[in-house]
Formats: structure tokens, sequence, C-alpha cells
């Protein structure tokens, strides 16, 4: 409901209505102009948010409780965030998608960011949208000209079933940027955190990203992976407890390691 108000890309529709038809569109994805530095209203809100739940818990955790909050909130958590009645009313009064939305930008990562020291352990930084932008108009410039001309890929698949990876996701900036042209995007991290706020940022702007289109829709079988055992670092090999994931698996979606 929030993407049809005037002056929302309305991605949500698209995604419903390709669920609905059974098959990608005969439409392009409508595209997202990402800010580069996000909208005051926005950040605003969201910092009134972590104060809410800081007020309560009364440590660093207030961000990732935060987090875990608003996963459960869009569906991309099925574990309900432990907060009083008082709180969940609180928050639930407060929190507003209208600045996030009317001004897309990766409002969590960078307030991720801003907590080195406090809920920030791996001291992660985004790549500004400008350079995330960039980068995926240089690595996907055939896709964006085969969608420009209506063309297909060599393998008369449509472009928009392009695979696209972040083995390194963090809030899932790339991926977002990568939404205008491709609906198969997936990506891993070893920090949880950085996987709940790639998922949030895919419900708030590319779904395709949070709830992946199953195989009929996209109209091509998902590949398995590649033959032959991928060569693992031996620190790796020695300690089988350690999970080792393969980025070339379409049907991963987003991925964390402990």
């Amino acid at each position: 409901m929030a993407h049809g108000y005037p002056g929302v890309v309305d991605r949500w529709s698209y995604y419903q209505r390709t669920l609905e038809a059974g098959c990608l569109l005969d439409e392009g994805i409508p595209e997202i102009k990402f800010c580069d530095s996000g909208d005051q209203e926005g950040f605003g809100m969201l910092r009134k948010a972590i104060e809410l739940v800081y007020t309560e818990i009364g440590s660093w955790n207030a961000f990732p409780a935060l987090i875990d909050w608003i996963a459960w909130g869009v569906a991309v958590s099925a574990e309900k965030p432990r907060f009083s009645t008082s709180l969940n009313e609180a928050l639930y009064k407060h929190f507003n998608l209208g600045p996030l939305l009317m001004c897309p930008h990766d409002y969590l990562g960078a307030l991720y960011a801003e907590g080195k020291g406090r809920w920030n352990p791996h001291a992660f930084f985004p790549t500004p949208h400008s350079v995330a932008e960039c980068m995926t108009q240089m690595t996907m410039i055939d896709v964006i000209t085969s969608l420009k001309n209506g063309a297909r890929l060599p393998d008369g698949r449509d472009p928009r079933t392009t695979t696209v990876c972040d083995p390194c996701v963090g809030s899932a900036r790339m991926l977002l940027h990568a939404s205008n042209y491709s609906v198969c995007l997936y990506g891993c991290d070893i920090d949880p955190l950085c996987c709940r706020m790639s998922a949030i940022n895919g419900v708030l702007y590319a779904p395709w990203l949070a709830f992946p289109f199953r195989a009929e829709v996209l109209g091509t079988a998902t590949p398995a992976p590649p033959p032959g055992v991928l060569p693992l670092p031996e620190e790796n090999s020695r300690d089988q407890s350690v999970p080792v994931f393969r980025v070339d698996d379409r049907g991963q979606g987003l991925l964390f390691e402990f």
C-alpha cells in the first residue's frame, strides 16, 4: 500500500503482478534512483526509534534490536522481538516508511556505519551510492544494452534473469542498484545483521531480493552448481564445523556465516 503513494516507485505492484501472471511481464523493471545522502526526516525517524529501544534495553544492542523488530514487521524474520507492550506500541506509532520510500537510500547501512565502536563490531562501511551505481553500470553494460534494445541474452533468456551475486553483500547497496536491471539478486556476508538489513532493504526497494521469484516465474530452470569441488582455504578444510556456501547457487538467497 505504501508503494502506491504518489511519488514512490511502485515496485511492489510490479512484483505482485508478476506473481499473478506467473511469468515476467512485458514491461521493464520500474527504475529507482537512489539518493546519495538520503532524507534527514528519514534519518531522524530512525534515530528516534533507536532511542526508544535504548530507553528500554539500555545498551548498544539497541540498533540490532531495532533491526530485528523491523525484520519481523516486514516478514523477513519469524522471530518476534521480546519488547514490552509499551515499547511495541511506541514503535508502532512512531515508525514511518514514508520518508524512506520518498527518498530511496540505504538508511540502515548508513546508521550501522555510524555505530563503529558501539553496535558495529566489524567496522562496516557501505559503498557510496554513486560508486555502487557506477560499478553496476560498468559490470552490467551488456545486460543494460540488451534491455534498452529489447534483445535476449545469447542463450535466449530474458536479460532480467541475469544472476547478480555480491559475496560481501553488506547492506545490499550493490544489489539495490542492480535491481534496476535484474530480478535474480543474491548475496552472502559474514555478519548476520548485514543480511537482515539487506532483506529489509529488499522489502523497501526490491521485493525480489527479499522474496525471490520461483524458477517457473523466471522462465528458466534453476541451474545446478558447476561440477567439481571448489578449493577451500587450508584452515577451513581442517574444520568441518565451518559452513561453506557456494555463491553460484541460484537458490541460496541471502546467507551468513557464524
